[in-house]
């Protein structure tokens, strides 16, 4: 729900570094790549059960993805190939980040087992969706190259969530039983639109 508020907010009022990132030589795909190996670092940290410390790298990790698209539309460097690269090394970062928590936090191993499992539903739903609404021609919205149809449970609420967990692991079990609940809710979300618009 906060994805795409999100990202207008940090193009309309954040876009000041992409100058000079383009200036300095740095690439989308290198920010790409940035992003997924400050992901892994931060779960690296997280598995060792340094929780903080391992949010507050993947917030850092965030930020080069977001920023990956901007550079790519500021300089005209978008591309197919680029699409996939962000959406593959995104699903990298959340299902590695779930697998940290899942190693350090064995009480809650199950919870956490359907995290990913309403993590492959949300993105099924949405590579499905967007697939065949474009057969359909069908526009769902957005600038992304990949069309997305908007979620109750997206990244922006993962990063929350990661950061709940890592500041109050008292209440994680609470927590994630509500998170599997708003992603298995995005799975029947995503199904009810596209019964609506891709019915014959």
């Amino acid at each position: 729900m906060i994805d795409e508020p999100f990202r207008r907010w940090l193009a309309r009022y954040a876009a000041a570094p992409v100058p000079l990132l383009h200036r300095l030589g740095i690439t989308p795909g290198a920010l790409s790549w940035t992003g997924i190996v400050l992901a892994l670092a931060a779960t690296a940290l997280v598995a060792r059960g340094a929780l903080v410390p391992g949010v507050l790298v993947w917030l850092v990790s965030r930020l080069a993805d977001g920023y990956d698209g901007m550079l790519a539309r500021h300089t005209n460097a978008s591309s197919l190939f680029g699409g996939y690269l962000d959406l593959t090394l995104d699903m990298l970062a959340y299902a590695a980040m779930a697998c940290g928590f899942a190693y350090a936090m064995p009480d809650d191993r199950m919870l956490w087992l359907l995290v990913l499992a309403g993590y492959i539903l949300a993105i099924t739903t949405t590579l499905a969706l967007s697939s065949l609404a474009e057969r359909a021609d069908r526009q769902l919205g957005g600038n992304r190259s990949i069309q997305f149809t908007p979620g109750i449970a997206e990244a922006g609420e993962t990063t929350v969530v990661y950061a709940a967990v890592a500041l109050v692991p008292v209440y994680s079990r609470a927590i994630l039983v509500v998170w599997v609940v708003l992603l298995f809710a995005t799975f029947v979300q995503r199904t009810r639109l596209a019964h609506r618009i891709l019915r014959p």
